[in-house]
């Protein structure tokens, strides 16, 4: 005579979850006392993406038996995927004292690793649970990742190949696979790749993205527009798919004169006008002499978007306006009384010039002020400033009159063409004979007072920064001409200024 629970488990078995759910949940009360049965009900409500009912169902079968390997790993596995990390990490350390071989536990460690940017430790995990199951997809595709974060190519393409090897339906993995291939040059592979996907799916606009971006590097410029116009439109307009499209008509700008990008930067424009990333990214494009400001929704979508990753990119650019501005201030203040300023950073990001401002302000205090709250979360794990602010800078200057004796400001009035509002702003912000020390990129394409390059930054013309300041009553002590970082194969130019309230 069959048991009851035949059915049910004979639907388990064929991976028929949610068939075999129904079945499970018409038992009598008594079988969901079996540990068996609730792990299995808690797998099937997982299965069709009920994770909260799974938990529900496994933390029952882990009361009736705490110490069973699978509930644990499960465990850890359903609480990473509801970002619950804290239970994951203990729930996964308590699956690898029961079993110090479990891939499963392993794998969560590593991920939580991952999530953390410590990269190493989440490394040794992911390799000790491919040395158990080699053809882990989750170990496999986040080490290539991991791999490719660090800018360790080779390593990445290494992994990378064996996850589309293993999993070649994987679009995740294929695009992944992909990127690695355009960072070491192996732009006709990653073409082929992307081709592929693309044939599959013409509707993920990721995809559309990356393909785009081979298209540009083959010099194709026309498709990679076409493609890149596809990704906002298949986006419904998000801000990651514009500021994208954004970055490629400024780069096929700066390589190709017959493109009619600035009609496509209008058109776009036309189609999002109440999208402060589309007006600017696209007055800039079209050199819109009428913006004296950038947006200051476009400046926290543009540094949060891209805060995890800021100072990497500086460090290729051979950003050097802090270590300037370091050198600025070694030059002038020798005095150690001086050291008793308190200082404010503005625009102060991620902190890099924190690290040098800290030093002259040991008894009065470092603040700092961002409009990015992702900028700010990681300037604040430094620990270098002594109260961080999430505000608009104006605002924040304005509530701060005669507050600080140093003012400092790296490469943070590119995003403002007219300066003087600033500088009253800055004056007032200043205790007597406070100084203001900031830089400024170099206008060389015309002889207006500032010009809005397609980078999306302004540019100001010397004359014009001196003039501002001294009818604001500041006294210029330096006003050096320096090269502030490169772009591409160009240098860029500016200055570092120091001005001394009168």
């Amino acid at each position: 005579m069959s048991q009851p629970d035949e059915k049910a488990r004979n639907l388990y078995q064929k991976k028929k979850y949610s068939a075999a759910l129904k079945e499970f949940l018409k038992l009598d009360k008594s079988f969901f006392k079996k540990t068996d049965i609730l792990t299995m009900v808690a797998n099937c409500y997982d299965s069709v993406g009920q994770k909260k009912d799974a938990v529900k169902y496994y933390k029952k079968a882990f009361r009736r038996n705490p110490k069973s390997e699978t509930i644990n790993a499960n465990l850890a596995i359903i609480y990473y995927e509801l970002k619950k990390f804290l239970r994951a990490y203990l729930h996964a350390k308590f699956t690898l004292f029961l079993n110090n071989k479990n891939p499963s536990a392993m794998v969560v460690l590593g991920n939580i690793a991952y999530r953390h940017k410590k990269y190493l430790k989440a490394l040794c995990y992911y390799k000790k649970a491919l040395q158990i199951k080699q053809d882990f997809y989750t170990a496999n595709f986040n080490t290539a990742g991991i791999y490719f974060d660090m800018k360790n190519y080779p390593a990445a393409y290494f992994y990378g190949l064996r996850t589309i090897q293993l999993y070649p339906d994987s679009q995740e993995a294929l695009v992944l696979f992909a990127d690695i291939c355009l960072e070491q040059n192996k732009v006709d592979e990653a073409f082929e790749i992307l081709t592929k996907v693309y044939e599959k799916n013409k509707k993920n606009y990721w995809v559309c993205n990356s393909l785009s971006q081979v298209y540009q590097r083959q010099q194709k410029y026309a498709e990679a527009l076409d493609l890149g116009w596809k990704a906002i439109s298949m986006s419904k307009g998000e801000n990651s798919q514009h500021i994208n499209f954004g970055y490629l008509l400024y780069e096929i700008a700066l390589d190709n004169n017959t493109i009619d990008i600035q009609g496509y930067a209008k058109k776009w424009l036309a189609k999002f006008p109440d999208n402060a990333i589309v007006r600017h990214m696209s007055n800039a494009i079209i050199n819109n002499e009428k913006v004296s400001h950038v947006d200051n929704i476009f400046v926290r979508e543009i540094f949060d978007a891209f805060a995890d990753d800021f100072e990497d990119v500086l460090h290729n650019l051979d950003y050097k306006v802090p270590t300037l501005i370091s050198k600025s201030l070694d030059s002038l203040f020798s005095n150690l009384k001086l050291k008793k300023m308190k200082i404010l950073d503005v625009g102060c990001g991620t902190g890099l010039c924190g690290k040098y401002l800290k030093k002259y302000s040991k008894f009065r205090g470092l603040d700092g002020v961002d409009i990015s709250p992702k900028m700010l979360k990681i300037a604040k794990q430094k620990k270098l400033y002594t109260h961080l602010y999430n505000r608009d800078l104006r605002k924040f200057l304005d509530s701060h009159t005669s507050s600080y004796d140093l003012i400092v400001a790296a490469d943070v009035f590119t995003y403002f063409g007219e300066l003087n509002p600033l500088f009253i702003l800055l004056y007032n912000s200043l205790r007597k004979g406070g100084r203001i020390l900031f830089s400024i990129s170099e206008n060389n394409f015309n002889n207006n007072n500032y010009f809005l390059h397609q980078s999306g930054r302004f540019l100001h013309n010397r004359k014009y920064v001196e003039n501002s300041l001294n009818r604001q009553g500041f006294f210029i002590e330096k006003l050096n001409r320096a090269c502030l970082r490169n772009e591409g194969d160009k240098k860029v130019y500016g200055w570092i200024v120091m001005a001394q309230k009168q």
